[in-house]
């Protein structure tokens, strides 16, 4: 079955909102998916650490369809509203399959990945990020975090997962 994906840019804040609003719409049954993606970090409060679920692309959802050939009618539609007659100026922007979908283990989530630092270079033991060490730009430790690059809508785009580090190596 050949799907094609489709990237909603929303408000932020509001992404839930929209996943929820395009799954209940009179027109839910052109959607085979709408997927507002997550990942885990980890957060420690009240003297305590704490496994959070935070919004992966703050701004953007994703939805899919199979009836590819319904691509055109679509377009024409995306000045529409939910329910097909309130007015938005949200586009839809074909994309290819989300490479983050690829990241996901459980369903739309993205979980922590666990690694070390050898000789100044990160080596992730476990996780979705394990093998995938080129996409890492920069980890925080602090923040138990790290910014991975990934195409989006035609062009790369830096993101936030969950990663631990803990530990680090020289020679």
């Amino acid at each position: 079955m050949n799907e094609i994906w489709y990237l909603l840019k929303c408000p932020k804040d509001h992404e839930t909102e929209y996943t929820e609003k395009y799954l209940n719409s009179a027109r839910s049954s052109e959607w085979t998916e709408v997927v507002c993606f997550r990942y885990q970090r980890l957060m420690r409060y009240g003297g305590r650490w704490h496994l959070e679920k935070k919004l992966l692309l703050p701004g953007y959802i994703f939805l899919s369809r199979s009836d590819i050939t319904k691509t055109e009618e679509l377009s024409r539609q995306t000045g529409r509203g939910l329910d097909g007659n309130i007015p938005i100026s949200l586009p839809l922007i074909p994309c290819e399959i989300p490479y983050v979908r690829k990241l996901c283990q459980d369903g739309n989530m993205v979980p922590m990945s666990k690694g070390v630092i050898r000789n100044g270079k990160p080596a992730v033991l476990s996780g979705p990020l394990k093998g995938r060490e080129n996409l890492i730009r920069k980890i925080d430790r602090h923040k138990r975090t790290a910014r991975i690059e990934i195409p989006l809508g035609g062009e790369q785009k830096q993101i936030t997962v969950g990663l631990e580090i803990y530990e680090k190596k020289q020679g």
